[in-house]
């Protein structure tokens, strides 16, 4: 038994951090709403009801995001959304309780990654274990879950241990794991894109610090990595193309400059020690955890590990990245601004200092036990307190049983519709603003008619309207509330175009004063 125990006594150990990290959620059967909670609620029911529907991939916002044809998943990628909708189609299971369920489980799966990655790479089990419990207790990690809502940026940072290991394996030249960085980036690549950008960052960081030894191996090595993730990203990267081919999009909106969006160096400390849920974009924090394993970190300066003093360098440099001290105000015109929000390097610098304090106390400390036991204790103490504060926030709007369906299908966006949506408007200030066509608004012969519930009709890349009081006889011109990407298309004897706001203009000559209208989208 105490050898079962000895082997294996890491997943006891994870799987109770893990649902310590969620007692909360699963207590309140409530899905607490961060800041994009609701726009990946929309994008897992647009999923659910499109499999439920019998397709395999999403519909085109027939059924989420207000139901106006937003092609918010041609944009995103969604693959690592199925498992929720999957679990979300139970039938004795809640989507509530499914949501919460399927956050646990990918939550467990990353303390095994970044555990069975470092053991790998160093061969201890105790450095792979104080990793696995400092990287996934650490309050940039825990903010994607709680606060910030972002499921998407969080699983993209379960794959960057995999990724730093595909990295090590490259200069080893007895090993067929350097596969991994490229396998890596592509998982990546279908969670979240943006952080693909990041995280090459990160590599040509790891690179320039060991240009010394690079050799024609490891650069074939890193050309084959390179296309084998852009092979397989292929097919994702050709649907956003396509999307975007028939009309210009609007981009996701920057509500305000690099500069004013990075974090002073005095918050971010102050922040990180008190281990607060941040209440606004300015308050993103590395959390208690990592802030102290940062700080302790800078130990390796003293000894002769030149891997960790590079990394720990690394993690530094991220750190100063996030803040108001780099000059983010010179790339502000460059393409580098896609990023949105420099605070978005914290990630790198929790993976960094997370995995130096672990070497640090793993491999330099003989009696490291006790003080990794002790870490784990605190470690689950700092996340019961965190996820406490952040369910229990005064104002903090919660999905429920009740309001689910109506949360998880009426996101209000404005990124990714038609630029002909907001002309001469200012995208920072409409920027989840609701607009006539999320309201349901149409334009009949030239009167703004608002349509009921019961009025629209969705299906699989269809959508239909009840339309009343027309001319008969006549031609007429109705401007439905359905974004129009250039491919709309509807029954014989209806004229679709794409009217001058983006949304779908429709002629037909009816013979009755009602008649229903089928909007079939690509």
């Amino acid at each position: 038994m105490r050898k079962l125990y000895s082997k294996y006594y890491y997943i006891v150990f994870f799987t109770i951090n893990a649902l310590l990290i969620y007692a909360y959620l699963f207590k309140m059967k409530v899905i607490p709403l961060g800041w994009d909670t609701q726009f990946h609620l929309n994008r897992i029911e647009e999923l659910y009801r499109s499999i439920q529907a019998g397709h395999i991939f999403s519909s085109t916002g027939t059924y989420a995001f207000s139901q106006i044809g937003l092609a918010i998943n041609h944009f995103y990628p969604y693959l690592f959304l199925y498992p929720f909708s999957i679990l979300r189609g139970g039938t004795y299971v809640d989507p509530i309780v499914a949501y919460n369920i399927c956050s646990f489980l990918i939550t467990l799966v990353s303390f095994f990654i970044s555990y069975y990655v470092m053991r790998d790479i160093f061969g201890t089990k105790k450095v792979a274990f104080l990793f696995s419990i400092l990287y996934n207790n650490g309050g940039y990690l825990l903010l994607q879950i709680s606060q910030r809502g972002d499921i998407a940026e969080y699983i993209a940072l379960i794959f960057l241990p995999l990724i730093f290991m595909g990295y090590e394996k490259l200069f080893d030249y007895n090993s067929k794991k350097w596969l991994w960085l490229s396998i890596g980036m592509i998982c990546v690549g279908y969670a979240h894109i943006l952080s693909t950008i990041i995280f090459s960052f990160f590599l040509v960081c790891l690179l320039v610090l060991d240009h010394r030894q690079i050799n024609l191996l490891i650069a074939r090595r890193l050309v084959i990595s390179a296309f084998l993730a852009f092979l397989v990203c292929l097919p994702m990267l050709l649907t956003m193309i396509r999307a975007k081919m028939k009309v210009p999009i609007i981009v996701p909106i920057v509500p305000d400059t690099l500069i004013n969006e990075a974090i002073k160096p005095s918050d971010l400390i102050i922040n990180s020690v008190n281990n607060m849920v941040p209440n606004d974009l300015l308050a993103v924090n590395l959390g208690f955890i990592t802030f102290i394993a940062g700080i302790f970190g800078l130990l390796v300066y003293l000894t002769k590990d030149r891997l960790m003093s590079r990394i720990e360098s690394v993690g530094l440099l991220f750190l100063l990245l996030s803040t108001k001290l780099f000059p983010w105000f010179l790339l502000q015109k460059t393409p580098i601004h896609i990023i949105q929000f420099p605070w978005r390097f914290l990630g790198i610098s929790t993976f960094c200092f997370s995995l130096v304090i672990a070497n640090l106390i793993g491999n330099k400390l003989r009696d490291s036990n006790s003080i990794i036991v002790l870490l784990y204790l605190v470690s689950c103490l700092v996340s019961i307190s965190y996820m406490y504060q952040y369910t229990h926030t005064n104002g903090i709007g919660f999905a429920n049983q009740k309001n689910y369906t109506e949360i998880a299908t009426s996101a209000v966006y404005t990124d990714y519709m038609p630029a002909k949506t907001l002309i001469g408007m200012d995208k920072a200030k409409v920027f989840r603003s609701a607009l006539d066509v999320h309201k349901h608004i149409a334009v009949v012969n030239g009167r703004k008619v608002h349509f009921k519930k019961n009025q629209i009709g969705s299906q699989y890349n269809v959508i239909s309207y009840k339309l009343n009081n027309l001319q008969k006889g006549k031609v007429n011109k109705v401007i439905l509330p359905v974004l129009n990407y250039g491919r709309n298309y509807s029954t014989k004897g209806v004229r679709v175009e794409s009217s001058v706001k983006g949304e779908t203009l429709v002629s037909f000559t009816p013979y009755k004063s009602t008649q229903t209208v089928t909007i079939y989208l690509k």
